[in-house]
């Protein structure tokens, strides 16, 4: 179950525990302490957190799994000494909890909420028990969650049993207990069922998230390891599943943050006033139903489409809903906005998402304790969708946080209305016709970018890098979407100020202004759909200069992980939506070799001349000039020349984009080919080889005279 709101509560007790048990420690190392006696949950190593202070046999087990993560997955090198630290902390928090009555008492039912649920999950596939009066059991004995959460329980459960793919989540405390239980209940056979339903359920979450469930599958190998039962929790269940362009996740470097959230009551925010009277929020979409029962967002776009008819993207509407059912959490901090310029309320969440149809058009509501109602005005407009988080921008919250709580400042944050356009469809096989591929290679390439999110597009000049780049993008989203695709040109004084943000000159003195990835990234993070940030001469750049302490936050894995900013208060991270496709050439004789670092983020796909292609035969049949295809001929023999050479190689060959033109094709463009670009080319490669220029410069305008 989700515990997120009682760590955060206990975190905070303890701290203040520790600043009265040790006046003499300063505010960073009562953090650290406070961080490390939470290593445990942080990083799911131990399946039942409270467990771990029921006792002394617990804690040094606790103490043992601290020790194999840190030497098996981390594969620390100082792995005892961290985990002594670890464990000090870990006890010093077992004596607070303890001096609180001890861990049930202090924590209440949420200790064993696993096992209740599990009691009366079990009564109803038994038949002991009608659905309805369990939900309404489980409501009482376990307040903390609604009666939708409760039902998906009870479902996640007959699931299990029947060993049949199940496409909702339940945390890995959860999952493991009722694996481990259903076979001490049910025999073997029914966990192996259990098991399988599960890794199907992490497959089909990985396919629709690209999240791996690394701390479900590690307590689903230790009951295959100590049961004896053949089924893989490695990675290679992920084998030949490429991750949905969308995701409806991201990592998070703590899951129990609280996160803040912007909220308008209705349109113009009309429900204030019966939402404050109630404790409620709620939102509309009525029509959609029961939000929890979609597994994704493109099932809820599509449900948009099929009520509301099929216009747009529907992309603000998909993200609030989602957001609302899926995102939102007790402990979260709620604004209520009139319009773009007025916040009329604070309140934090203490309710699970409930579908209440008899609310009519609001029927999506959870449960609020609003703690302060007014009027407070923004200087600048603020978002204009009903649901937007707004937690990295913490320079924003802290100043809405100021303004209600007296201490008015001046408000810079600013959300432009998202307009719905419609664009020209694009699809793989326009990519075929356009691009000169064959289809084997367009699977590959674009497999590749979905998988590893960074793909260099490399190879000699004129072989269409940039055509191809932008056409790959607009064939994976299946429209030409310009608003979806940035492109930027890499040079050497290109800089991190220009890439993220940096201070720049004014009239007045500086500023801070936000460089074009960030701004790029922030649209992609509001989004479910696929971005492409594309970078041409990447490796002209200084990489870890211009993309400073995000450089790793490319990475696919490190995708979602927030990081501070170097010049503001702010988390940032690369929304795993965002693909990075970068060009070089590999006739830059200029360039040093692109170091280790680069090439371990990014895979690598070499376009080549394509004059055999399939695309460029059918291009010189249109073209249909004799003079023409012998300058092809021409220029193909020269290309096996240039790959012969020992100096050059296939890299240098000739492309055929200096060829592809939408302009008549007659003498003069050929003869204006050759002369100016071809020609200057050959010098450049065989500057020292004066009569090999010579001898091809005579030969190409001999074909075209």
């Amino acid at each position: 179950m989700d515990i997120g709101v009682t760590i955060s509560k206990v975190r905070k007790e303890y701290k203040e525990y520790l600043r009265e048990t040790h006046p003499d420690w300063a505010d960073t190392t009562i953090s650290t302490h406070v961080s490390d006696a939470f290593y445990l949950y942080q990083n799911t190593i131990a399946l039942s957190f409270w467990k771990c202070f029921e006792s002394d046999a617990a804690m040094e087990k606790a103490k043992g799994e601290i020790l194999d993560y840190l030497k098996q997955e981390v594969m620390s090198d100082r792995a005892d000494e961290r985990t002594a630290q670890y464990y000090r902390d870990l006890k010093r928090l077992k004596e607070f909890i303890d001096s609180k009555g001890g861990v049930k008492t202090y924590i209440g039912y949420e200790y064993d909420c696993e096992v209740i649920v599990y009691k009366y999950a079990k009564m109803v596939y038994d038949g002991t028990m009608e659905m309805d009066a369990a939900v309404k059991a489980m409501c009482q004995d376990v307040p903390c969650f609604g009666e939708t959460s409760h039902k998906l329980t009870i479902m996640l459960f007959a699931s299990m049993m029947k060993g049949v793919k199940y496409t909702r989540r339940s945390n890995t405390e959860t999952t493991v207990y009722f694996i481990v239980h259903i076979g001490k209940d049910y025999g073997q056979e029914q966990m192996v069922n259990a098991l399988k339903a599960t890794q199907e359920n992490i497959k089909y979450y990985y396919e629709q998230t690209g999240n791996k469930s690394n701390s479900i599958r590690r307590g689903c190998k230790k009951i295959v390891e100590e049961n004896n039962i053949d089924i893989s929790f490695d990675d290679e269940i992920f084998d030949g599943i490429i991750p949905k362009e969308n995701t409806d996740t991201a990592l998070s470097s703590d899951a129990t943050a609280t996160h803040y959230w912007l909220y308008a009551a209705g349109d113009g925010s009309a429900n204030w006033e019966n939402d404050y009277a109630e404790g409620i929020m709620a939102i509309g979409w009525s029509d959609l139903g029961d939000l929890m029962e979609y597994s994704s967002k493109e099932e809820m776009r599509a449900k948009m489409k099929e009520v509301y008819g099929d216009t747009g993207s529907y992309k603000n509407q998909v993200l609030a809903t989602w957001q609302f059912a899926n995102e939102l959490k007790p402990g979260d901090v709620v604004f209520v906005k009139k319009g773009r310029k007025q916040i009329l309320g604070r309140g934090l969440v203490e309710g699970e998402y409930v579908f209440d149809p008899e609310r009519g058009q609001y029927a999506n509501t959870r449960m609020v304790r609003w703690t302060d109602k007014g009027e407070w005005e923004l200087s600048d407009q603020g978002a204009i969708k009903t649901l937007t988080d707004i937690t990295s921008y913490t320079d924003y919250v802290k100043k809405l946080q100021n303004m209600i709580d007296g201490d008015k400042h001046e408000d810079t944050f600013d959300d432009a209305a998202d307009e719905e356009i419609t664009f020209e469809p694009y699809t793989a096989d326009d990519f075929l016709t356009d691009v000169y591929m064959d289809e084997d290679r367009y699977k590959v390439l674009k497999s590749l970018l979905l998988t590893k999110k960074n793909v260099i597009l490399q190879g000699a000049p004129g072989v269409g890098k940039t055509f191809a780049a932008k056409r790959l993008a607009f064939s994976i989203m299946g429209e030409k979407d310009t608003n979806r695709v940035k492109m930027v040109q890499f040079h050497q004084s290109y800089s991190y100020e220009d890439f993220i943000m940096g201070f720049r000159p004014t009239e007045t003195g500086f500023e801070l202004r936000k460089g074009v990835f960030y701004e790029f990234c922030r649209q992609a993070a509001e989004d479910d759909r696929p971005y492409f940030f594309i970078i041409d001469e990447i490796n002209r750049g200084n990489l870890s200069k211009i993309f400073g302490e995000l450089f790793m936050l490319i990475e696919s894995d490190k995708r979602g992980v927030e990081l501070q900013l170097l010049y503001a208060d702010e988390q940032f991270s690369i929304p795993s939506n965002v693909y990075i496709i970068g060009m070089m050439n590999t006739a830059d004789r200029s360039l040093a070799m692109l170091d280790y670092a680069l090439r371990r983020r990014f895979a690598f796909f070499e376009l080549a001349p394509a004059f055999s292609s399939a695309g460029f035969r059918a291009y010189r049949t249109k073209v249909n000039n004799p003079k023409f295809d012998r300058l092809i001929a021409t220029v193909e023999q020269l290309n096996d020349v240039i790959a012969n050479d020992d100096s050059l190689g296939e890299g240098f060959c000739i492309g055929h984009s200096y060829f592809c033109t939408n302009a008549t094709i007659n003498d003069e463009w050929m003869r204006s080919v050759v002369e100016y670009e071809l020609i200057p080319l050959l010098k450049e490669y065989w500057f020292d080889e004066a009569v090999k220029v010579k001898d091809w410069s005579r030969t190409l305008r001999e074909v075209v005279k």
